[in-house]
């Protein structure tokens, strides 16, 4: 029995959406929605010496379900930007621009002068005394390495509202004080903003705690081009597993909205991929901890098969040897590395000599699928087929083997069932692996979808017949993809690909129901 959140009366009736909050009686619970709106989430804040402040289901929770939305405390473009637009943090050209008239800074037009997000620098560039004069748009400028921070520093000014919740996020300064990032930092940023805008404003300890801030919670945002860093508070809480449980989208507006693509267990903890899921384990371990300073121990990273995939594994060194090279320890990553089937040893020097070249062609290598066919010829003599650079490749070259329904219906049958078989693999592979990479499962799954569309088509056309069972799997991906897609907006491609999806899977039914 609990008492009740307005009478205090003891009830077993607790809010079916938090489980947190109690109430004796439907009444008292509209009377005190207003005040419980702000918190009503399936989970609650938990806090432990080893994670810090993280987030716990409070009750089961459903496939699909959204369990955050939120608006972000701030946004500004990333540390390392080419000049954008100060309002709207969208690219900007030399030729088709305008300058901010009380700062300077670049803008893409007059309605982005009177934007909030602008307020902060353009007040502290009006207190320097002297307008910006930005003259390079091409690659990456000094000048922008300091804005977001400047907008932390000043949030108390532009929104004090957010400012209290700011100075609650973690930003790990005595963790990172003296390192390289530190004082790589310190130097473009620490002591570029004093200097620059001309002001005693702020310390040093400030500045360096509102960098560590900005880089331990900031979250890329893809709803400018280029994306641009926002901050948010609760979602902040969210621990990192490179086996996440939430998936994150974005709204038009550039809020977060974390969401649940399968079932969430009553007290899990909630978790998002502070890296890329889709790099191998070297590469999030060394990320995490040169950016978040930490080393993940998730469930994916103590497994040197993760899962089962072999996605970093290369092949024997011994080529009459059918085994895969592995680290000798799950935690050491930069120790020699053992087959799988001879036992022999490797040192990762020789590991880094094929992972940095194979890397290395893949961006250099000019995207097409001739291309893109060469590269997994030549590299299937130390790669096996689902490392993750051939899996890169094969992104790739599902999406160029036919880029649309037109040339779906001319393409040759060899390579359609080339087609088939890489999506077929890569979803198979990342729902094992990165089973909260949406946009890029759901993206696959259209491909697969109408891959086999086509195939049953091509069937249909030569036997007379409606091969039901193909339909029903072409249905199942195409339902898959408006599954993993929902939450995307049209303002991203894969909004497009939604709704697309939406109208095929919908023809689909209807198919199926009179065949």
């Amino acid at each position: 029995m609990s008492p009740c959140a307005v009478c205090e009366a003891p009830t077993k009736s607790n809010c079916s959406n938090c489980n947190q909050v109690s109430y004796c009686s439907v009444e008292h619970q509209k009377q005190d929605w207003k005040t419980h709106k702000g918190h009503c989430f399936p989970f609650k804040i938990a806090q432990n010496d080893i994670l810090g402040r993280h987030l716990v289901a409070t009750r089961n929770i459903k496939p699909y379900e959204i369990v955050l939305k939120e608006a972000p405390l701030m946004r500004g473009p990333s540390q390392i930007s080419a000049p954008v637009c100060m309002g709207c943090l969208n690219s900007i050209e030399a030729s088709d621009h305008i300058n901010c008239d009380k700062c300077g800074w670049p803008l893409c037009g007059p309605e982005c002068q009177a934007l909030e997000e602008h307020k902060a620098e353009c007040q502290l560039t009006q207190d320097r005394g002297q307008k910006v004069n930005v003259q390079e748009f091409n690659g990456p400028h000094p000048l922008y390495t300091c804005v977001s921070t400047v907008r932390c520093l000043l949030i108390n000014e532009t929104n004090p509202a957010n400012a209290e919740k700011f100075k609650q996020l973690e930003s790990l300064e005595h963790t990172r004080r003296g390192s390289n990032q530190w004082k790589a930092d310190l130097a473009s940023i620490g002591q570029f903003i004093p200097k620059f805008f001309r002001t005693q404003k702020f310390s040093e300890e400030e500045i360096m705690r509102a960098v560590g801030a900005l880089q331990i919670n900031g979250h890329e945002v893809p709803t400018s081009d280029p994306p641009h860093v926002a901050v948010f508070y609760t979602a902040s809480f969210t621990e990192n597993s490179c086996l996440p449980n939430l998936a994150k989208s974005f709204n038009k507006h550039g809020h977060c909205m974390l969401w649940a693509p399968k079932e969430i267990k009553k007290n899990s903890h909630l978790s998002i991929c502070y890296s890329d899921a889709v790099w191998g384990t070297a590469d999030r371990q060394r990320h995490l901890m040169q950016t978040k300073l930490f080393k993940c121990i998730c469930e994916r990273c103590q497994d040197v098969t993760e899962l089962g995939t072999n996605y970093s594994a290369i092949k024997c060194e011994d080529r009459k040897c059918s085994g895969l090279l592995l680290p000798s320890k799950a935690d050491d990553w930069n120790g020699s590395w053992r087959c799988s089937e001879c036992q022999k040893q490797v040192q990762k020097k020789y590991v880094d000599g094929i992972l940095e070249r194979a890397g290395q062609d893949i961006q250099s290598m000019e995207k097409t699928a001739e291309n893109g066919f060469k590269y997994l010829k030549h590299y299937e003599k130390w790669l096996p087929p689902m490392h993750y650079h051939m899996s890169e490749v094969k992104i790739l070259l599902v999406q160029l083997i036919a880029k649309d329904q037109k040339e779906l219906m001319v393409l040759s049958d060899e390579q359609l069932q080339v087609k088939l078989q890489f999506a077929r693999d890569l979803v198979n592979l990342y729902e094992i692996i990165a089973p909260c990479e949406v946009r890029m499962l759901g993206t696959l799954c259209f491909e697969l979808h109408s891959a086999i569309a086509e195939h049953t088509r091509r069937i249909a056309l030569e036997t007379s017949l409606s091969p039901k069972e193909m339909l029903e799997e072409s249905l199942l991906y195409v339902e898959k993809c408006v599954s993993y897609l929902q939450y995307e907006s049209d303002i991203f491609v894969e909004g497009h690909i939604l709704k697309q999806a939406k109208i095929n899977r919908d023809a689909l039914r209807m198919v199926i129901r009179i065949s």
